[in-house]
């Protein structure tokens, strides 16, 4: 019941905050400027088969430039603005508050698939056609709630280990590479293909994919259920990570510190 609690609670006040804050809409606004950039890259080199990819990358780019963007920022801004010590006294779960701030923080962030099928229709007059509409929709809120629960996992070790942040910005790109974003991981050499499926990323690029084409989806619960292991994996351990930090910084007194 706790951590419903903090999930409803955090949920909530991340979408009001978020909806009164111009900075919340700068990674969608680039999300056309991604697509534009690999949609032209396939049609014009006469890989129009490969379109659907150009689609899918810019949304998961967006989810996951968001999701390193809250949890590195959002115990800054509480810290900074007063508000950590409140929320660490208060009587729901810290993990499950962060959990559901970085959820509607992924809310803002899912309209980046409507953007970037928009960009591929009227700049290129691509057309991209959702064959899978139920896989497509179950696709992009189970990987919508592994991103927030990886976040929070990310989140707790921002607060256990501060020097982490320096690392945050080179997140990006290697998440890109081994999840196969952008290239899927079938093309790619087999030291980098097999750690890339512990990665929620993968397995959500791949269901996107198919769900643009017109073939059958194989085994589409047991990759969703991937997605959602992963993610719950890393929500456990971010729990972990957080309680753990949080209780010795109560013993110690140094939460104010972090």
């Amino acid at each position: 019941m706790r951590g419903l609690t903090g999930f409803t609670l955090g949920l909530g006040f991340q979408t009001r905050t978020m909806a009164r804050s111009v900075d919340t809409y700068f990674t969608l606004a680039t999300t056309p400027m991604t697509t534009a950039v690999l949609l032209s890259m396939m049609l014009y080199s006469g890989r129009t088969d490969l379109a659907s990819y150009a689609v899918v990358a810019p949304t998961l780019m967006a989810l996951w430039i968001a999701a390193l963007s809250f949890a590195g920022e959002m115990i800054s801004d509480d810290r900074d603005n007063g508000r950590l010590e409140l929320l660490v006294a208060s009587p729901v779960s810290p993990a499950s508050l962060v959990f559901g701030r970085l959820c509607g923080a992924m809310l803002v962030s899912l309209p980046a698939f409507g953007l970037a099928i928009a960009t591929a229709g009227l700049v290129f007059g691509h057309w991209i056609t959702v064959h899978h509409p139920v896989v497509f929709v179950l696709a992009a809120l189970a990987t919508a709630l592994a991103t927030a629960a990886t976040a929070t996992a990310l989140s707790a070790l921002f607060i256990a280990a501060p020097g982490a942040r320096i690392v945050q910005n080179t997140l990006s790109m290697p998440v890109f590479l081994l999840s196969g974003v952008v290239v899927p991981l079938a093309f790619l050499p087999l030291w980098a293909a097999v750690p890339g499926r512990l990665l929620y990323l993968s397995w959500g690029a791949d269901l996107f994919r198919d769900a643009l084409t017109p073939g059958p989806v194989e085994h589409a619960a047991a990759r969703l259920a991937a997605v959602l292991l992963l993610g719950a994996l890393a929500l456990a351990f971010g729990t972990h990570t957080m309680n753990r930090f949080l209780r010795r910084a109560r013993a110690e007194g140094s939460l104010s510190r972090v």
